[in-house]
């Protein structure tokens, strides 16, 4: 809730959001700051317009001044594991992630974030695994198949592609216009069953996001005719 000392630099924080201008949006908010320094709905809208704003080290900042006024806050700490990982402090990532996963241990999300700053540590080990528990918690779900059929794409040899097939057919059958379950189905499918491949390109190719059909465009030149 926002209080009333501060409601007018809240107000005209939200009114510079409207028109893009991050960056007075934020500066009402600090000095909403000096008003309220202790406010957890300040500090979260801080986090969130630096996020938004690709401002990673003030979105840090102001995770760990979160974590400083409620240390026991689950939400928090992921706040803070999120923004670790987006600043690339993967040491102080994973340990938080970590955290957050044993505190809400049914938690598809942060099994995909902690998977995702292991990836990127380098440490594998548990990728495949974190991301299988995430697919069986919720076969249907985009996010957590498409990164479990892109690790088997990437580091199962031989058996990835008949493994990613079987994971994103669930997907796409609840799910029949995602963009990036039809291009990671046709990564599967290239060489097994090219006619196949070329059908879920296409429907990529149909779809708004321009960056996906640029590869889609280029995945099409790679599958044997």
């Amino acid at each position: 809730m926002v209080k009333e000392s501060y409601r007018a630099q809240w107000e005209r924080s939200r009114a510079y959001l409207e028109t893009g201008d991050l960056g007075l949006a934020l500066q009402e908010l600090r000095d909403g700051l000096t008003l309220a320094p202790d406010d957890v709905v300040l500090w979260e809208e801080v986090f969130n317009l630096s996020l938004l704003g690709g401002l990673t080290q003030n979105a840090l900042a102001a995770a760990v001044r979160l974590r400083e006024l409620a240390p026991e806050n689950t939400d928090f700490i992921g706040l803070h594991a999120m923004a670790a990982l987006l600043a690339g402090k993967l040491a102080e990532a994973v340990p938080l992630f970590e955290e957050v996963l044993r505190r809400d241990p049914g938690s598809v999300e942060v099994r995909r974030q902690l998977a995702r700053a292991l990836d990127v540590a380098g440490q594998r080990g548990r990728v495949r695994a974190l991301l299988e528990e995430a697919v069986a918690l919720a076969p249907t779900e985009t996010g957590a198949a498409n990164d479990l059929a892109v690790h088997y794409l990437e580091h199962v040899p031989q058996e990835g592609p008949e493994l990613a097939t079987r994971v994103l057919r669930p997907v796409l059958e609840a799910h029949p216009t995602d963009a990036p379950t039809h291009f990671n189905l046709a990564l599967a499918l290239r060489l097994s069953d090219p006619a196949q491949a070329r059908y879920h390109v296409q429907k990529v190719l149909k779809g708004d996001d321009k960056d996906l059909r640029a590869q889609a465009q280029q995945l099409l030149t790679m599958i044997p005719t």
